[in-house]
């Protein structure tokens, strides 16, 4: 299995803001990728948040209501973030994965996409939770007033309160890749077309391609926002400090 992670820091933004968490054991990953907008604690929570989705998707991945389990990890988790990212907000993608059977669990609250990649564009398999995608949808036009539509975020990680993630179920062919992406790279990289170096925002991918080699993980990126997670020392949430 090789994982590749590209991150860069968005020429507008003063941090790069992005994170991704991972952990792979047997024929199953876990993979959450964070994308939290700027502020002064936003490296801090999208390093903790992409591990919390992380730890709370590997304890529930063997159970009946898996994303129920996961959804109330992350309840609880919240509630011991909340004074330290009371104004803060994030996006954010969680995929639990079987590696042999090629299908996942999808959770995704924000405008992270995941997709798979081929030969040519990738097929998305969630749709972004922001103003724009929601008229698009609905087949209503966006009313021009609102400016700015494609980045307000209509689900995310808030810090006030807690919000569900949206959740569904996929499948994928063996030999395909998984796209875990930032929007500052499927926006403004992907479909816009905008050279990496000219990038306004944080842009983030990692790219799974499954088989039987050990695990192999590449990795670019200008600051440390790549965390490997161990399913045998997994820490205990209600001890550990977030």
């Amino acid at each position: 299995m090789q994982m590749e992670w590209q991150s860069r820091k968005g020429n507008a933004r003063l941090h790069n803001s992005d994170a991704v968490a991972l952990c792979a054991w047997d024929n199953k990953a876990v993979i959450a990728i964070v994308d939290a907008a700027e502020s002064s604690t936003s490296v801090e929570l999208a390093s903790r948040w992409a591990r919390v989705c992380v730890w709370a998707a590997v304890h529930a991945h063997d159970r009946l209501n898996t994303s129920d389990s996961i959804i109330d990890a992350l309840k609880h988790a919240h509630t011991r973030l909340r004074s330290r990212h009371l104004h803060d907000r994030a996006s954010y993608l969680i995929a639990s994965l079987n590696l042999d059977r090629c299908e996942g669990i999808l959770l995704f609250a924000g405008d992270s996409l995941l997709g798979i990649s081929g030969a040519g564009t990738p097929v998305w398999l969630n749709t972004p939770h922001t103003v724009e995608a929601h008229y698009h949808h609905s087949s209503t036009e966006c009313p021009t007033e609102i400016q700015g539509a494609e980045h307000i975020l209509t689900r995310a990680f808030k810090g006030r309160r807690f919000t569900t993630p949206e959740r569904r179920s996929f499948v994928w062919s063996k030999g395909a890749s998984l796209l875990f992406s930032t929007d500052g790279h499927w926006r403004e990289h992907l479909r816009d077309g905008t050279p990496l170096t000219d990038l306004q925002d944080d842009a983030s991918f990692l790219r799974l391609t499954a088989g039987a080699t050990p695990l192999n993980v590449i990795q670019h990126t200008d600051t440390s926002n790549l965390f490997i997670v161990d399913r045998d020392d997994l820490p205990d949430m209600d001890q550990e400090a977030l």
